[in-house]
């Protein structure tokens, strides 16, 4: 049995997701997809320039 989850997406992930669907697709299986295809250390490599890149955009605005 499949395992379900409740998640939050930022407005950009939605986008993507709405595409999926728009196309046809369902939204878990392009999120199961896409988890399975990357894999554990490079999604967490992910989150973490993420959250780099978000600390550095922040910081920037706040020098404007």
């Amino acid at each position: 049995m499949a395992n379900q989850y409740s998640i939050t997406v930022s407005n950009g992930a939605d986008a993507v997701l709405k595409r999926c669907k728009d196309n046809g697709k369902k939204v878990s299986q392009c999120i199961s997809a896409a988890i399975e295809t990357l894999g554990f250390e490079t999604l967490m490599n992910l989150v973490v320039k993420q959250q780099i890149l978000e600390k550095y955009w922040a910081a920037e605005e706040e020098q404007e």
